[in-house]
């Protein structure tokens, strides 16, 4: 098993197994071999189709994967005649080893340099949840949420001249806020 399936994405199935409500969950057999959706999660009305990195090194490729992933016309599990449902919803997953503030502020700072490109995205892909998995603690994240957060961030940010530290300190603290 890689770092990925089991630092991100069996947190994440455990996670889902103790809500309340009933989601059918299906990841692939074999995670180094897969060409799909890492974890796909499906409840009534509403199926979840989740790229799941665990980032472990330089953050920009993982975060082109996890940008890329729903532009690739990959296959859903539950759909049996058509590729897409109406009720879909695309998701990111991140896992790290790195403090958690860390990798807010390196998102937020992505998210803050075109906030139109990023709603665009949101709702051209159908954007719903991103997941944040450290120390298999999961913490779910609505993207309009995160939009906003991104916005504030950059107002503060511009604002005044933060460095790397303040604006890591500013990230932790607009994303406890969720």
């Amino acid at each position: 098993m890689n770092n990925e399936h089991e630092l991100v994405v069996k947190p994440l199935i455990k996670w889902f197994n103790s809500q309340k409500a009933n989601w059918q969950l299906d990841c692939p057999k074999y995670p180094t071999a897969a060409t799909g959706w890492d974890l796909q999660a499906r409840r009534k009305n509403q199926d979840l189709l989740i790229e799941a990195k665990y980032i472990t090194g330089r953050f920009i490729s993982y975060f082109s994967g996890m940008v890329c992933a729903p532009m690739s016309n990959k296959k859903q599990s539950f759909m049996k005649r058509k590729s897409h449902g109406w009720n879909e919803g695309v998701c990111w997953a991140i896992g790290t080893s790195f403090k958690t503030r860390d990798v807010f502020q390196i998102l937020l700072d992505y998210l803050s340099r075109n906030i139109e490109f990023w709603i665009f995205y949101g709702n051209h892909f159908r954007m719903k949840y991103i997941f944040f998995i450290s120390d298999s603690k999961v913490k779910k994240i609505n993207w309009t949420k995160l939009i906003q957060i991104a916005a504030k961030y950059l107002d503060v940010q511009n604002q005044k001249k933060l460095n790397l530290l303040e604006r890591r300190v500013l990230a932790a603290k607009l994303m406890k806020l969720t």
